[in-house]
């Protein structure tokens, strides 16, 4: 099942503001990143860091949500934030047909280009939040 999210570019002092907004992409930097969920973002980070996707997994616990029942928000490490960032525009391809090719995005059927897709929002916004010093957040409404 394809999850419905967003990426959220905030500080964690904007956690509340974000849980209880019906819309945070109205009110904070962001872009929709359908598809994406915990799991595949840490196969992402496993691949990059050259880490264990289990090691990984525990980092992608969500840490807040508006209900039992969602939606959830889920800060991004700051690894991942900062492997993203490294990620050359000329190896982008490259780390897309990797990603799609764990077991968490073959599970969805993600092709090379879905993960490029979404790689290709997740970089630049990357390089935003190591720029303003910011965290991104997975805001999962499914």
């Amino acid at each position: 099942m394809t999850s419905a999210a967003d990426l959220i570019l905030a500080t964690s002092n904007d956690v509340q503001a974000i849980v209880s907004s019906d819309f945070p992409l109205g009110s904070f930097k962001g872009v929709n990143v359908d598809g994406l969920d915990p799991l595949k973002l840490a196969a992402l980070h496993a691949l990059l860091s050259a880490k264990a996707f289990a090691d990984q997994l525990r980092d992608y616990q969500p840490m807040a949500q508006a209900s039992p029942a969602g939606p959830w928000l889920v800060r991004l490490p700051a690894e991942l934030i900062l492997l993203l960032g490294k990620i050359a525009p000329t190896d982008q391809s490259a780390v897309a047909v990797q990603w799609a090719a764990t077991d968490q995005a073959r599970q969805d059927d993600w092709s090379a280009e879905v993960a490029e897709s979404l790689l290709g929002r997740l970089v630049p916004f990357a390089h935003n939040a190591a720029f303003e010093g910011q965290d991104l957040f997975l805001w999962i409404y499914n």
